[in-house]
């Protein structure tokens, strides 16, 4: 669906030969996640610019006076238009414009959720079954071996047989060494589980790759990223769920169920923190055993700050805790 529509809010201020003609920011109508490479386009013009990594665009060059029709485009979303007045000596700023995701793309993106969730289940199940495999051949085996040693019994007759003491007589244990990934392994170790337990992998490589990123205000990258836009990024990235961009409206979103009794915590749920339900300040992502990734600007017993993994005993934290919340039927 195309939209065509008048931008309302517009901000005037003395246009300078450095100043920027016209900016504004585009993000995704249901989840607000700002969209990067989205093509803003002036009709009738040469002039176009493609969005940064936080969905912010400029044009430096001067545009026509009057009325111009700026399209907004990109692949997996409706190309949306609306109508912006320039004026002489003055600039134009956005507050925000919005493109909706198509049939094909939420389609597909759902489809993309259901086959990750499949393939970890069939790796899950494969282990398991490789587990008992090996279990099931070393239990074999010892049957075997106590069957010879019985007929062998039999077969003594008057024959005199003499053991001579072996210090150690019992049956050594295999070693089972399932395909562990080192990811598995130091999670594992952190979180104070079985490495087999460890089955979404791709949750603890994304942690392994931003953990030690430096906590921003408003940050939303590698050189800088806060809470919320730490979780936005995750649900994106292992979850392919767009989730808000604020604590506070994550949760409350019609999308989170929420909770209070930390017992029902699970691996992937949103923790919450904060005095009361309007003034939600903090937002992370529980893991096991009390453990939960964030990104924070309290250095705390770990003696560093950005995105770490803390513990929810903490006094700090359990003091704080407000509430935990699911992500249901978030598409």
């Amino acid at each position: 669906m195309k939209f065509l529509f008048n931008i309302l809010l517009f901000i005037f201020t003395p246009f300078l030969a450095i100043s920027q003609n016209f900016t504004g920011v585009v993000l995704e109508e249901e989840t607000t996640v700002e969209i990067m490479n989205a093509i803003v386009v002036i009709e009738g013009t040469a002039l176009a610019q493609k969005t940064n990594e936080v969905g912010e665009f400029s044009f430096f060059e001067d545009i026509p006076v009057g009325e111009q029709i700026v399209t907004v485009s990109k692949e997996g979303y409706e190309t949306k238009y609306f109508i912006i007045t320039v004026e002489s000596g003055k600039r134009i700023v956005t507050d925000k414009i919005e493109l909706e995701v198509t049939r094909e793309e939420s389609k597909r993106r759902r489809k993309l959720k259901k086959e990750r969730e499949k393939e970890a289940k069939k790796l899950a199940k494969e282990r398991e079954e490789m587990i008992e495999n090996v279990r099931k051949e070393k239990e074999d085996e010892l049957k075997r071996l106590a069957k010879e040693r019985k007929k062998l019994e039999n077969k003594s007759g008057d024959v005199v047989i003499s053991y001579d003491p072996i210090e150690n007589t019992s049956v050594q244990e295999i070693p089972i060494v399932p395909d562990v990934d080192p990811v598995q392994v130091k999670y594992a170790a952190i979180l104070g589980v079985e490495p087999s337990s460890i089955i979404n992998i791709e949750l603890y490589k994304f942690i392994e790759d931003w953990t030690g990123t430096p906590y921003v205000m408003g940050g939303a990258n590698k050189e800088g990223i806060d809470c919320s836009s730490f979780t936005q990024r995750l649900f994106t990235k292992v979850y392919d769920l767009y989730i808000e961009r604020t604590a506070q409206k994550q949760f409350n979103s019609k999308y989170t169920d929420e909770f209070t009794g930390r017992q029902f915590l699970e691996e992937g749920d949103l923790i919450f923190f904060g005095k009361n339900r309007e003034s939600v300040n903090h937002v992370g992502v529980y893991l096991r055993n009390n453990k939960f990734v964030h990104a924070t600007a309290r250095i705390g017993k770990s003696g560093s700050s950005g995105v770490k993994i803390s513990d929810l005993t903490d006094s700090n934290w359990a003091n704080r805790f407000l509430a935990g919340g699911k992500r249901i039927n978030n598409e």
